[in-house]
C-alpha cells in the first residue's frame, strides 16, 4: 500500500503543475517521508519508504532519472507506475461506491469456507441429536 501511496503523491504533484512525467522526480528522504505522512496521515519512517521505493524499482513504476544521486536519489514515475496507480485508485472507488446488496454479497462470498463449515456442523449436530433421540 506504501508503494501507492509514493506513486500518488507524485501524480500529485504532477497535476498541481502541470507537468508531465518526464518533468517530474524526486528523492526518497526525510522530507519525502514527512510529506507522505502528512498527506496520507500516517507515520513510516524512511527505511518503510525505501522498502517501498524498491518494489516500485522492481515492478518498474519509477526509475532513476538521474546517475550519481544514490539508489533513492533522482528518481521518477514511468508510464507503468501511472498506470499502476490510477488503476489502484479507480479499484478503490469502485469497491466505496457499491450497494448494501453488492457489499452483503461479496462478504458472503469472501467467507464461504467458513458458512460451509458452520452449516457442515449444523447439520452433523442435527443428525447426531436425531440418532441420539431415537433410541
Amino acid at each position: 500500500m506504501l508503494e501507492f501511496y509514493i506513486l500518488n503523491n507524485v501524480i500529485d504533484c504532477m497535476e498541481s503543475t502541470g507537468s508531465t512525467y518526464k518533468l517530474v522526480s524526486f528523492s526518497v528522504d526525510q522530507d519525502f517521508v514527512e510529506e507522505i505522512n502528512k498527506d496520507n496521515k500516517t507515520s513510516y519512517t524512511l527505511p518503510d519508504l525505501e522498502k517501498a521505493a524498491d518494489k516500485c524499482l522492481a515492478h518498474e513504476w519509477i526509475a532513476h532519472t538521474a546517475m550519481g544521486a544514490g539508489k533513492y536519489g533522482h528518481l521518477g514515475i514511468t508510464p507503468k507506475g501511472i498506470g499502476a496507480a490510477r488503476s489502484k485508485k479507480k479499484a478503490e472507488e469502485l469497491k466505496a461506491s457499491r450497494s448494501f446488496l453488492k457489499k452483503a454479497s461479496d462478504v458472503i462470498e469472501d467467507h464461504k469456507g467458513i458458512l460451509i463449515f458452520l452449516g457442515s456442523a449444523l447439520a452433523l449436530a442435527t443428525f447426531i441429536l436425531k440418532v441420539m433421540s431415537d433410541k
